[in-house]
């Protein structure tokens, strides 16, 4: 895992970056209506746990907050401050709303990146799988607090039923969230976990590759 940001890094964080934006587009677009306030089914997060394992905690942030960023380019939907009763949410509601469900939403999926340590000192193969899985999968489920926190105020004030849920409390916010936040954490997990098992070249950088190499050499003399 790199510790600084070289030129080398940052043009692999911009390839994942741009490859999650269009799977998140894809499966916008794929699952457009099903979901009438946002939300759809894909791998859009698994670059992002691609690049937050083979590269660290912090490239694993930023390349989710550019997708946040690109992603917004694209539209967004805010709740307009005058709906709110009090004066701070007529004022800062838009604000917190937008940090939630756009700025946070694909950042903290970056998260996972904090697992990258134990995973490259796996000693083997399941150990590894493990924590590639738990820490996908806690990336995906921050994902979904920030939705749900989001829509906890201001998703069911202009929704029809879903599910057959339609209140003011955080049961719409969970139900509706969680019907694809966490079907998306479990799946990206999934195949995080494929990856680590047969393609665990994705996640290692060159350079630990060669190390990983002469450390065998030098066990098997």
């Amino acid at each position: 895992m790199e510790k600084k940001f070289s030129t080398r890094v940052i043009v692999e964080i911009a390839i994942f970056a741009a490859i999650a934006v269009s799977l998140d587009f894809i499966q916008g677009s794929f699952f457009k209506g099903i979901w009438a306030n946002g939300g759809s089914l894909g791998i859009a997060m698994v670059p992002i746990f691609i690049i937050a394992y083979r590269r660290g905690l912090l490239s694993g942030l930023l390349c989710g907050l550019i997708v946040s960023i690109v992603q917004m380019l694209g539209g967004i939907y805010v709740i307009q401050g005058s709906t709110f009763d009090n004066a701070f949410m007529q004022a800062m509601g838009p604000f917190i709303q937008i940090m939630l469900d756009y700025v946070l939403a694909y950042t903290v999926v970056g998260f996972a990146g904090a697992f990258a340590g134990l995973y490259a000192k796996g000693k083997d193969l399941k150990t590894k799988i493990i924590w590639i899985v738990v820490g996908s999968f806690i990336g995906g489920f921050l994902k979904f607090l920030c939705h749900f926190f989001a829509g906890f105020f201001w998703l069911n004030m202009y929704n029809e039923p879903f599910w057959g849920v339609n209140d003011t409390t955080w049961v719409y916010s969970l139900v509706y969230n969680g019907t694809y936040c966490i079907p998306n954490a479990i799946l990206c997990s999934v195949i995080m976990g494929l990856i680590a098992k047969f393609y665990p070249q994705l996640l290692t950088t060159e350079k630990e590759s060669q190390e990983a190499e002469v450390k065998e050499e030098k066990t098997n003399e």
